[in-house]
């Protein structure tokens, strides 16, 4: 796919729950507010083709009570504790993580939001600000906007529980949904809609495969939609089981519809495994579609792509007690 003219995004899902005890009868009573907890976040994603790294630099996580206390952590490399921390999205693919905090001790309860403070890219010092590198080379800065001018890009995700025991959370960037290359511009934006805030204590895993023959089928029923270089964007897309008719990631004034998908992943091919194979990281169980699609190259974010198609979709149950294995295959 060629990156630049067509990158793709769209939506923001997260569900997080958790539950404290202090006396025989609390099992249902939230944590209280003064009690201590551990805290930890990684960073993972899900990958976009067409670009080499996507750097994001982190300078620091906040998290609010609802009872209003903030506590901030400043997010400094482990290489240089006077540099806040890059991380290149693409070498933490999959369920693969990079931990950004490890058990920072914090009030248990129920919390209003998240927020990560990014160093948006600049020109001057792309070395140590955020930013994406083609695969031909090339370099372009990669912005979070928010109100100000002042080189710093907000990522806020709402509504999360911390509950007495260990919390380990990761923020998910689906970068299908979320990298927008705005035409006429030279910087890359990264938009929270594509963020999602998960706890892996809730969350299992979809993976599985795609035929070769269906890969055959999708691409010569759809070849007028072929790329200039005649290559296809093959993809699985998770939608909600309610969704009617699963179409391709767009917004319709600024919000999602419910037919849109919720996560992406890409479809590649394994030389060891010689299949072709995909990953859903970091899922909430629970009922969902599943669509296999070849044209995701043509799925444009900010706008409705009238000839997407799902070549084929499924009726899954994701179960809190293991991974969920999947095949696309022509017989079926």
């Amino acid at each position: 796919m060629n990156f630049k003219s067509t990158i793709l995004s769209s939506a923001i899902i997260f569900a997080l729950a958790g539950c404290g005890s202090s006396n025989d009868e609390a099992e249902t009573t939230p944590p209280q507010a003064s009690d201590k907890t551990t805290f930890s976040l990684g960073i993972s994603d899900a990958p976009v083709t067409g670009l080499k790294q996507v750097n994001v630099v982190f300078d620091s996580i906040t998290i609010k009570a609802q009872a209003g206390e903030e506590v901030s952590f400043a997010t400094r490399s482990k290489n240089d504790s006077t540099l806040a921390q890059m991380v290149n999205l693409l070498d933490y693919t999959g369920d693969d993580i990079f931990q950004l905090l490890d058990d920072q001790e914090v009030p248990a309860g129920d919390y209003s939001w998240i927020r990560a403070r990014v160093i948006n890219g600049d020109t001057n010092n792309l070395s140590l600000t955020s930013h994406v590198v083609y695969e031909d080379g090339s370099i372009a800065p990669l912005i979070v906007k928010r109100k100000g001018n002042d080189g710093v890009g907000e990522i806020q995700l709402d509504g999360f529980t911390l509950n007495q025991t260990d919390n380990e959370f990761v923020l998910e960037f689906d970068l299908k949904k979320s990298l927008v290359d705005p035409q006429n511009n030279d910087e890359i934006f990264l938009k929270p809609r594509g963020v999602r805030l998960q706890n892996l204590s809730e969350s299992q895993d979809i993976e599985g495969t795609v035929s070769q023959t269906l890969i055959n089928n999708c691409e010569t029923d759809n070849i007028a939609l072929a790329a200039d270089d005649s290559s296809f964007g093959h993809a699985v897309y998770l939608y909600s089981a309610q969704a009617q008719t699963p179409t391709d990631i767009h917004e319709i004034d600024d919000q999602t519809p419910d037919n849109a998908p919720l996560a992406t992943a890409n479809v590649v091919f394994d030389a060891d495994d010689n299949e072709y194979e995909f990953e859903l990281a970091f899922i909430t169980p629970g009922d969902y579609q599943l669509g296999y699609t070849c044209s995701a190259h043509i799925d444009d974010a900010e706008q409705v792509d009238a000839d997407f198609n799902v070549y084929q979709l499924k009726q899954i149950s994701l179960t809190q007690t293991e991974d969920l294995s999947v095949s696309f295959d022509i017989a079926q």
